[in-house]
């Protein structure tokens, strides 16, 4: 974006490709959702970025590996489609944030910029405390929008679809959008927004509104218009484990980014975001799952991760961890289960026992263990424990160091927080070839 970019030629731009990308995306929306390729039968990775340099090896392993990545400029995207054409690329920007002039993202498909210049002339656009200065977040400094206002709206609208076609993404994952973060990011300068106020407390610089309610109404509209061009929104929602966040993430996106999925240790915040998130895969929504590793041989965490992706995966269920290096691959992964037997609709549908959840699958089952004690978990018939080893940074050559090993028996101790994955037969698991999608 220019200093002399404006809202009146970003509209330009848009309209005459409106009905082009309708066409063109009906017929891949009736095998995919935006392009997502379904994953219920299968383990589906998407990596949060891949580095802007790639051997040849790394491209064609990221490309037949990963369902997708996002921040990515149009050159990158396109070598990688010559190796998978169906290759998902996201646009990154902020959702209800500015980012402050420092901070880049890719403006048009192929450099790396800011518009601030542009909406720093726009100073109702922003969002202010009683004293009548702009909020900025404590964290990295970006400025708080005011995300009521119209003007302001039908600018973030209009130019968010321009760098998505400029990029030839397939939607954009936006940012920082819970309103869960304004206690943590914004209440240092606006004591307003502080504790549970976000939900509770009504501005009138909101039209009367709550924080939440007036993300239901930013969100639900900046979908529709993106839809209509045929892009999803994928706001990053976090976890899902504030008790007090009531805001309405299901109907109002075409689904979500879920950062630091799953890393809780209180069975109580474990249940409520499982039953939530819920809530967007049984609506068919697309949900990305990242967590955390701090390395990568923690075989536990990994396989809770795993553990707890696979009870409650649906028909667009992507998954992401790991440690020091984004372009990571673990043969966990590789594993091929087969559908579900049944969706569920509940957490507490999958519950064995307090605190301990299973669900099964066509080719295997997987538990995970969220008490306080060890746990046994006994089958009727011999299975094998999955063991993987090794796991991590992928090599320049586009090579992956890990495997899978196998431990027979008719039950498994399942330690506290720990994810266990069995299958019924490991002779086929064996002969898989590793990270073929």
């Amino acid at each position: 974006m220019t200093r002399n970019d404006s809202p009146k030629i970003v509209i330009c731009f848009v309209v005459p490709v409106i009905l082009f990308f309708l066409i063109t995306t009906s017929l891949a929306k009736a095998q995919s959702k935006f392009g997502f390729p379904e994953t219920t039968n299968k383990i589906a990775i998407f990596a949060d970025q891949l580095p802007s340099y790639m051997t040849e090896a790394r491209a064609r392993f990221a490309a037949t590996h990963y369902v997708g990545s996002q921040k990515l400029t149009l050159g990158i995207t396109k070598r990688l489609r010559k190796y998978n054409p169906k290759f998902v690329v996201l646009h990154y920007h902020l959702a209800i944030w500015q980012q402050q002039p420092k901070h880049r993202f890719i403006i048009d498909g192929k450099r790396w910029g800011n518009d601030w210049d542009f909406v720093n002339k726009h100073e109702d656009w922003f969002w202010h405390n009683e004293k009548g200065k702009r909020v900025r977040s404590k964290i990295d400094g970006k400025y708080l929008m005011n995300i009521m206002n119209p003007e302001f709206r039908k600018y973030w609208k209009k130019s968010i679809a321009r760098q998505i076609i400029a990029g030839e993404y397939q939607g954009v994952f936006l940012d920082s959008a819970s309103p869960a973060l304004l206690p943590w990011e914004a209440a240092w300068a606006d004591p307003r927004l502080a504790r549970k106020a976000a939900c509770s407390r009504r501005f009138e610089e909101l039209n009367g509104l709550t924080w939440c309610e007036a993300y239901e109404i930013f969100m639900a509209d900046l979908t529709g218009f993106m839809e209509f061009l045929g892009f999803a929104t994928l706001p990053n929602i976090g976890a899902l484990f504030t008790t007090w966040d009531k805001t309405d993430y299901y109907t109002t996106a075409s689904g979500a980014f879920m950062e630091n999925a799953f890393q809780t240790r209180n069975a109580k915040d474990w249940k409520m975001a499982m039953d939530r998130t819920l809530k967007l895969i049984n609506r068919d929504k697309i949900v990305i799952f990242q967590s955390y590793l701090k390395r990568d041989a923690d075989y536990k965490t990994r396989m809770y991760y795993l553990g707890c992706y696979l009870l409650i995966k649906g028909r667009y269920s992507y998954l992401n961890y790991f440690a020091k290096s984004i372009f990571s691959w673990y043969p966990e992964w590789d594993l091929k289960l087969g559908k579900p037997i049944e969706p569920v609709k509940s957490i507490k549908d999958l519950e064995r026992g307090k605190n301990l959840y299973c669900r099964k699958y066509e080719k295997g089952e997987v538990c995970v263990n969220i008490s306080r004690k060890d746990k046994v978990v006994n089958f009727k018939q011999p299975v094998f424990r999955v063991i993987p080893q090794g796991g991590g940074p992928v090599s320049k050559d586009g090579k992956i160091d890990g495997i899978l090993m196998f431990e027979k028996g008719e039950k498994f101790v399942l330690k506290p927080w720990e994810g266990l994955v069995v299958v019924y037969d490991e002779r086929k698991t064996k002969k898989m070839e590793l990270g073929s999608l």
